[in-house]
């Protein structure tokens, strides 16, 4: 809907305003107004999702979501890509950011946890996570220890929040069955490379 794809875009210029997104001069943007336009995008979202979803009127809904993270180098410029569908068919949304300068594995959990900050917002009933990520998937499961230190404080954030889930799955899944979660991390990435040349070109 076209709802959509206005935040798609004023997610796309908060990401290139970003700090490390390679385009805060240009944009021009403080960290305020970066987060006025993101806030923005929360409202909307919530208005335009479909009324048995809005938040605070979703309990019983039972979410799919897909998430992949990208970086180009490790660590490199990185993306995330989020799938939000209801298992009924009723709803869907994709989110897509830039984050900077990561590693993979802190690009996947990024994804998670983005995942997860979106699917609280429902109130949804289940939550199901696919990941092609067997490291993250194996350390949320409690079947892999967490070693690092970054990844150990975004375990810890993404524990806190499927804590807050009645029902909760994750699962790990091959690369064919990611496709478009990785497509839209990838589009990220691309989308604020493609930001900080054209600035740079124009000087």
């Amino acid at each position: 809907m076209a709802a959509d794809k206005v935040c798609a875009a004023l997610r796309r210029l908060a990401a290139r305003a970003a700090p490390d997104g390679g385009g805060s001069s240009g944009a021009g943007l403080s960290s305020r107004e970066r987060q006025a336009i993101l806030e923005a995008v929360d409202l909307i979202e919530r208005a335009y999702a479909p009324s048995s979803l809005r938040a605070g009127q979703g309990a019983g809904a039972r979410l799919l979501i897909n998430i992949d993270g990208a970086a180009r180098g490790n660590p490199g410029p990185a993306g995330i890509g989020v799938i939000i569908k209801e298992e009924s068919g009723l709803f869907e949304r994709e989110l897509w950011e830039y984050i900077g300068e990561a590693s993979n594995n802190v690009a996947e959990y990024q994804a998670l946890l983005l995942a997860l900050r979106e699917a609280g917002k429902l109130k949804p009933e289940r939550v199901s996570i696919r990941s092609d990520s067997e490291l993250l998937v194996r350390q949320i499961e409690g079947r892999y220890r967490v070693k690092h230190p970054r990844l150990l404080e975004l375990h810890s954030q993404a524990c806190d929040l499927i804590r807050t889930i009645p029902s909760f799955h994750i699962e790990h899944v091959g690369r064919e069955s990611n496709g478009q979660a990785d497509a839209l991390a990838k589009r990220a990435v691309d989308e604020a490379l493609a930001g900080a040349r054209q600035h740079e070109g124009g000087t």
